[in-house]
């Protein structure tokens, strides 16, 4: 038995499927607002109508402004909200989730919550990333280790086949332009991928805290889906 009552809000089966939904949509310099189930961005061009039910995630860029209204709609329609800044994606606010059942959070916490399951999940993912490699018998910090080995590999790969000069990974902290042309690149793709595995973990209704392969972090189930394709994905892609 429920121990909530239903709430007024769209049901799944009014909502758009993420896998339907525009990965992001990105607006800077701009009011944003609402008319009826849609959301409109003001400029001095004229403004926009965006329906909230067709986006994954909405990235506020700079000068932009939203009203009660809109986000209010946004939530409603299981949209993820990002604000960002010039030179990477940041992650500061979601939606309601497009589910209404926390049978996915249940189960998550399940295989979390038993040290045996949850190592099992965290191999499962590794031999995910790297198929070539049998990770069974590893403990959690050796699949890290390992995890690290092979992304330095990837940086060497990826420098050789586009011929750009690689010293290794450099990225301090809140000082995305003080690294070179290429770890900034990386930096902005592995971010981008964060705001994205954010979006659909939360709109999925799993817990962003629980990772498998990461721990300690709020955000260490995101980590560990976004590195599902950071050698795939992110680093050729930033190397590009």
């Amino acid at each position: 038995m429920s121990t909530v009552s239903r709430r007024p809000a769209l049901t799944p089966r009014q909502l758009t499927r993420t896998g339907d939904r525009l990965s992001f949509v990105y607006l800077e310099r701009c009011t944003v607002h609402r008319d009826a189930n849609a959301i409109t961005a003001q400029d001095a061009e004229g403004t926009t109508h965006i329906p909230s039910a067709t986006i994954g995630t909405l990235l506020l860029g700079p000068g932009t402004r939203v009203t009660h209204q809109a986000m209010s709609v946004l939530g409603e329609t299981g949209a993820a909200v990002c604000w960002v800044g010039e030179h990477g994606v940041r992650y500061y606010a979601s939606g309601r989730a497009l589910s209404r059942s926390s049978a996915l959070m249940e189960a998550q916490a399940r295989q979390w919550a038993n040290p045996r399951s949850r190592l099992a999940v965290a191999r499962h993912m590794y031999r995910l990333r790297f198929p070539d490699e049998d990770p069974d018998g590893l403990t959690r910090h050796e699949l890290l280790g390992r995890e690290g080995r092979r992304v330095k590999d990837c940086y060497r790969a990826e420098a050789a086949r586009t011929g750009i000069p690689w010293k290794g990974r450099r990225y301090v902290p809140g000082d995305f332009t003080g690294g070179d042309a290429v770890n900034q690149a990386v930096t902005a793709a592995a971010q981008c991928m964060y705001g994205i595995a954010h979006a659909v973990v939360t709109s999925l209704g799993c817990s962003p805290a629980l990772g498998f392969v990461h721990s300690g972090h709020e955000l260490s189930f995101v980590l560990d889906i976004a590195d599902l394709y950071k050698t795939e994905i992110g680093i050729p892609l930033a190397f590009d």
